[in-house]
């Protein structure tokens, strides 16, 4: 079986530039046949995996989260299996995947419109975190703090909406703070906002929290880093394998990294849907054992 490395160069600010001889020093030493492909302005991952789509190879997204998502859209259906190398700023579908037991796992998959997720789909403040991350990228910011800030940037932005939502255990209506849809278990950067999370029991998880005052949003995105906001006031958890969420406007909904913009949107999960290889020694020795929480912590 070979080794299908799918790298993005503009993912972690330059990580692949120390990672690719790693791939090559390795792969040469351990007889693992492989290939290297990049992604380019006129060449996606998408792309990429099509020309793969009747093999069966291990294909390695080596960049982050919205690498992976983009990959993941065309690996489903074929026999190709999954593998991540975790080289953007967040990586937080590694975070989950490498608790998976060491080698080949079939997982579950949501599915949100037409757009495949493994991780965490979400709106809400957390969401647009994430989404006003890009406009932060730019700034001087050290990439170390640039989640804080823009905690605090998105707290004086953010403006309540109302959604009502539909699913097979309970229907409501209410404006939201937090909307998290989760299959895996983090995301923002290492917020672990599903710690029970499981990728094989073909469930979501969804947290909803309700409309609050501005003045506790903080203290609950704080308690979210650690996984500390279950049970609390306002934080309601079920679960489900289909959700229906409806909307007055527009809204950006994070898909692993990835924004789609509706005011409609049906998510479901679809059982055992691809296999994902974990080998958490190899990666660390691909990534030169790093350890740093922006990688694989």
């Amino acid at each position: 079986m070979k080794y299908i490395f799918i790298i993005n160069t503009l993912a972690g600010k330059g990580k692949y530039k120390r990672i690719v001889p790693n791939i090559e020093n390795i792969c040469s030493k351990e007889n693992i046949e492989y290939e290297i492909r990049y992604i380019t302005e006129k060449l996606s991952g998408k792309d990429i995996i099509k020309e793969y789509k009747n093999e069966e190879n291990i294909i390695y997204s080596v960049g982050g989260d919205g690498t992976l998502s983009n990959i993941l859209q065309e690996i489903v259906g074929t026999k190709n299996i999954l593998g991540v190398i975790p080289a953007g700023s967040g990586n937080d579908t590694y975070r989950t995947i490498k608790k998976l037991p060491q080698g080949e796992n079939l997982v579950d998959i949501g599915k949100v419109n037409n757009i495949y997720f493994i991780n965490v789909a979400c709106t809400g403040i957390d969401a647009e975190v994430g989404n006003n991350l890009d406009k932060l990228r730019k700034t001087k910011i050290p990439s170390s703090q640039l989640y804080n800030a823009s905690i605090i940037y998105t707290f004086f932005k953010f403006k309540f909406k109302k959604i009502k939502i539909k699913t097979n255990v309970k229907n409501f209506e209410d404006s939201y703070t937090i909307l998290s849809i989760c299959n895996g278990g983090f995301y923002g950067g290492g917020f672990n906002i599903s710690p029970k999370s499981d990728m094989t029991d073909g469930l979501l998880e969804i947290y909803f929290a309700e409309k609050m005052p501005k003045i506790k949003m903080i203290p609950l995105l704080l308690k979210l880093k650690k996984g500390k906001h279950v049970g609390k006031k306002r934080v309601h958890k079920f679960r489900t394998n289909h959700i229906e969420l409806k909307l007055e406007e527009d809204i950006v909904f994070n898909v692993d990294g990835e924004k789609l913009i509706d005011n409609e949107f049906i998510i479901d999960i679809i059982p055992k849907a691809i296999k994902i290889y974990n080998n958490e020694e190899f990666v660390n020795k691909i990534i030169g054992g790093e350890k740093n929480e922006n990688s694989i912590n």
